[in-house]
């Protein structure tokens, strides 16, 4: 009898590390991505849907592809594909296997994946899709797992991407109506070259001409937990928009708390690092 409670909580654990959890996201077609989704090289695509279906060792995966279709967030004549194969976790990469492929997935924290190259790296997106993947059901958190060292910043930086629209429009008090949907960014980060220190930044603006771009300015802190905050101070809006460095390509969205934004199947709240125009 002494074994019983044991072998209950062993049960339980098990049941727990088993729990189904569900990731959706758009990304464009990395030849990587391609290459593991059995994908040709030569087909024309826009961008990616994915649902990724994580349970125990397992996965499930259906992908949805094609050329985009104007004025929606779907496709002109979408193709898919689906499979499912065995996972592994080591550290913070899971190995998602199949054949004599594998494909690399890092944990960003409970609510967030990202994809990753051959070498392990982050794949950066664009102006359109990033390559991070989100839960359907998040939990508000602030983890995360990734490690960054502070260095200098370049002396301009250029991040671009598209965001949903809704809970960025509240925390940036910009009141936009029901029908926004999403928000697209592309932001310049300007140093001091002598110093590296932070000096200002601009944003958006009507076709990214720097003289109909909002600047304001911004500042790198760094919080109790090691990570790495871009804050940037808007000017003409009332309240500021917080980047966390993933690296020197990647940066994420949190809230004023520092708990990390969560996007849906269709814009994941991501920038990627891209050339100044």
């Amino acid at each position: 009898m002494k074994f019983i409670a044991p072998l209950i909580l062993f049960f339980v654990a098990t049941c727990a590390n088993a729990k189904q959890r569900t990731y959706r996201g758009s990304s464009p077609a990395h030849t990587v991505v391609r290459t593991f989704l059995g994908i040709s090289l030569t087909d024309s695509i826009d961008f990616i849907k994915w649902k990724v279906v994580i349970e125990g060792n397992q996965y499930q995966l259906d992908c949805w592809y094609g050329l985009a279709k104007a004025g929606t967030n779907g496709f002109v004549d979408g193709k898919t594909v689906n499979f499912s194969g065995q996972l592994t976790k080591e550290n913070l990469y899971y190995s998602l296997q199949k054949s004599n492929k594998v494909f690399y997935l890092l944990h960003i924290n409970s609510n967030l994946l990202h994809l990753l190259d051959e070498n392990k790296n982050m794949l950066v997106g664009n102006g359109g899709y990033s390559y991070t993947l989100n839960r359907e059901s998040p939990v508000k958190t602030a983890a995360f797992n990734l490690s960054y060292q502070q260095a200098v910043p370049a002396a301009s930086m250029a991040f671009e991407g598209r965001t949903p629209c809704q809970e960025l429009s509240k925390m940036m008090e910009l009141n936009k109506g029901p029908e926004c949907n999403k928000m697209k960014w592309y932001v310049l980060l300007y140093t001091d070259p002598k110093t590296g220190h932070p000096t200002y930044y601009l944003k958006g603006g009507r076709g990214y001409k720097k003289e109909t771009m909002y600047k304001g300015n911004w500042e790198i802190i760094k919080d109790k937990a090691g990570r790495l905050i871009y804050k940037l101070d808007p000017e003409k809006q009332n309240a500021a928009v917080y980047l966390l460095k993933g690296d020197d390509n990647i940066l994420f969205f949190t809230d004023r708390e520092g708990n990390l934004l969560v996007g849906n199947e269709d814009f994941s709240y991501t920038l990627n690092r891209t050339k100044e125009r």
